[in-house]
């Protein structure tokens, strides 16, 4: 074969070959350049920062969601938004309740000055899994659960227990157990609402009733309050105000064994509910004048008398 003739072949190949490929290689870009948008060109100082403040946005998006989805829970929950700074408590509104649990709630009556067997149904072995296998001394009466409800139909229930649960009964179903009585209390008296009051802590020295797994419980009952729907059932954390900084019962608050609860405790606690059902529960858990008025018209008659 002639050496010029074959180089002639060989260029032309070449040159079909590689216009072949450019073509496909155009089509490629072509197909991307109509799918997607020309991208915008950014150094890459740039573009950190960028990516940071998107980023930092969606954060913030969904931290509001969650704001106002607990926003939205909030009220089955009672948080006093003013600072509680007294031991004043008002007997006038403590009369129309009733408190229901164990051992730390029955003390409730037997210091001198707090409450009467009138607004107290608890025994020391009370527990929210067992509180209907129990009868209790009220006033002049001996009577179950169901029937201090009837009898006396207060205007508030306190459900106080759960150191006789949190070792034989898991969170959940502690949590449902409360559920229960409150449903129950509210059937009985239509007009009453519940609160469920958190367990106390425990002293450092402690073993019996650990306050982490005090905690766990008091978090499940809580959780199961602000899923609650239509009906009067709240929750109010008194942990904190029983507490040092380490979250174990305070020395004052202490009667000797590290669990149950001092006369200081127990004064500490009315002045509390007190405050936080005046100042955040709902206005329909008062009678016709707020805790704050009837402390104000004591105040004014007590002033006039002098």
């Amino acid at each position: 074969m002639n050496t010029v003739f074959f180089k002639r072949i060989v260029f032309t190949a070449a040159i079909l070959s590689a216009a072949y490929f450019s073509g496909c290689h155009k089509v490629e870009e072509t197909a991307v350049t109509e799918t997607l948008p020309t991208p915008t060109v950014m150094t890459t100082s740039e573009a950190v920062p960028a990516m940071a403040v998107i980023t930092e946005s969606e954060i913030e998006t969904e931290s509001e969601t969650t704001t106002e989805t607990e926003t939205e829970a909030a009220p089955r929950v009672i948080v006093p938004k003013l600072e509680w700074d007294s031991l004043d408590w008002n007997k006038e509104f403590m009369e129309d309740t009733l408190f229901v649990g164990d051992s730390v709630c029955r003390a409730l009556y037997v210091y001198n000055d707090l409450l009467t067997t009138k607004q107290v149904a608890a025994t020391g072995g009370g527990a929210a899994r067992n509180i209907y296998d129990y009868t209790f001394k009220m006033e002049d009466n001996e009577f179950t659960l169901r029937e201090a409800a009837e009898y006396y139909k207060p205007r508030v229930f306190f459900l106080w227990m759960g150191i006789n649960d949190i070792n034989m009964t898991e969170k959940d179903v502690y949590a449902n157990n409360l559920k229960a009585i409150a449903e129950d209390m509210l059937s009985i008296s239509t007009d009453s609402k519940v609160v469920i009051l958190s367990m106390s802590p425990t002293a450092d020295y402690h073993e019996w009733n650990a306050n982490e797994r005090m905690r766990e419980y008091n978090a499940a009952a809580k959780e199961m309050c602000e899923a609650i729907e239509g009906e009067e059932i709240y929750y109010l954390d008194i942990q904190d105000i029983l507490s040092d900084e380490d979250g174990y019962l305070l020395p004052e608050c202490d009667s000797g064994d590290g669990m149950h609860l001092s006369q200081m405790a127990y004064t500490r606690l009315l002045s509390y509910i007190t405050f936080a059902m005046d100042e955040a529960a709902p206005a329909e858990t008062m009678q016709s004048d707020t805790v704050s008025e009837i402390l104000s018209d004591i105040t004014d008659t007590e002033q006039s008398s002098d």
